[in-house]
């Protein structure tokens, strides 16, 4: 986890400070308080979490189409230490991630995702279930907007959400979640208003695309067993789609898992033997995805077309007469990053990607997964 996290980070960094030659720089900081948000009855009771983060911030001012399609977008990085409200259980939080901001009418919208660092976790606080492991990902949603100060300076004030997970790849793992709000001075052209109506490309281009993933986790539910063995998911897709004005792309197409963990355990139980169960998980998924040079950013979700073996993992681990339950068996999900080998505005014909998600079932994570993938694009 730590690995491909950190790999990740490593370039995309290269990736956003290589693209353009007319970009303006800022470094923003910020000062940061909130609260954890529970996830888990009897949860350890907590303070206020404060903390702050530094953004370097590149501000795309050349006019190519995917500056245009984004109003400008802002690329850049963001490092932060938080303190979590109750610094005997939960410690503090350090965090790296790339971000995007994207420039609105009112305000801005920024997302990012990379990696946290935790100094405590379960293992040196049992009362700790959100946390399993030092390293994790990290997810990060927020909403600012600003306001005139001074003739040269705003005020901005942002609120948002903030999530960490080791995407079950080490028990437990509820993941702690954090309400946030958000108050620094910005220079007032890092604020620069949405200019009028951008004239995009309108195309529409068919594409298909396939990869193949290895991922990770623990066996077991959310909380336990703790320290049992990590075993391999391999995965398998294929898909087909539409690029829309060269950055957008919906996609439709099959993929099936192969879990290690499961076929290990029917081959230790003749009772699951008996009943034909197998260790497979076959699935149809849609997505969509935004291409920002050679970042894509991806969210997927399906439907189970068969996955046997997910009854018997809740009735041992977890609980199969809830509505939850249920939910998690039909649908799975996959949010992640993808950084591809040929600059995506260059429209190329071939092009291959790795990528780094995670999976979940419905909104549990399930195991975290590294990707190769290879996308074909119709002239």
């Amino acid at each position: 986890m730590r690995f491909k996290s950190l790999t990740l980070i490593i370039a995309l960094t290269i990736c956003f400070s290589s693209y353009a030659q007319e970009d303006k720089h800022f470094i923003v900081p910020e000062l940061m308080v909130g609260s954890i948000v529970p996830n888990y009855l009897k949860a350890p009771s907590f303070g206020i979490k404060v903390g702050g983060a530094v953004t370097y911030y590149k501000s795309a001012e050349s006019n190519t189409p995917t500056n245009r399609y984004f109003n400008k977008p802002l690329l850049g990085l963001q490092a932060g230490v938080y303190r979590l409200g109750n610094p005997q259980v939960y410690g503090n939080e350090f965090n790296l991630m790339p971000v995007l901001g994207l420039r609105m009418k009112k305000g801005m919208f920024q997302w990012g995702i990379g990696t946290s660092y935790f100094t405590k976790t379960y293992r040196q606080d049992e009362r700790n279930q959100s946390i399993g492991s030092h390293f994790n990902w990290a997810f990060n949603w927020m909403y600012y907007r600003s306001f005139k100060l001074f003739e040269e300076n705003d005020l901005r004030i942002g609120f948002g959400y903030r999530h960490s997970s080791n995407g079950h790849t080490q028990l437990p793992n509820y993941g702690l979640n954090s309400a946030i709000l958000s108050i620094t001075v910005i220079p007032s052209e890092l604020k620069t208003s949405m200019p009028g109506k951008q004239k995009t490309d309108r195309s529409r281009s068919a594409f298909i695309k396939s990869r193949s993933g290895i991922g990770i986790h623990e066996f077991g539910g959310t909380t336990k067993p703790v320290g049992g063995e990590k075993k391999l998911v391999f995965s398998q897709s294929i898909g087909v789609g539409f690029t829309f004005k060269e950055h957008f792309r919906w996609y439709a197409g099959f993929g099936t898992r192969h879990y290690q963990h499961y076929a290990d355990s029917i081959k230790n139980s003749p009772e699951l033997q008996a009943l034909n169960v197998h260790p497979n998980n076959h699935f149809f998924m849609m997505g969509v995805e935004y291409l920002i040079y050679h970042i894509g950013l991806s969210i997927e979700g399906g439907i189970n077309l068969s996955k046997p073996f997910y009854y018997h993992f809740s009735k041992e681990f977890e609980n199969t007469e809830s509505i939850k339950y249920t939910l998690k068996k039909i649908f799975p999900s996959r949010m992640g990053l993808k950084l591809y080998l040929i600059n995506t505005a260059k429209k190329p014909k071939h092009n291959v990607y790795f990528s780094a998600h995670i999976n979940a079932n419905f909104g549990q994570a399930d195991f975290s997964e590294a990707s190769l993938g290879y996308v074909y694009s119709f002239k």
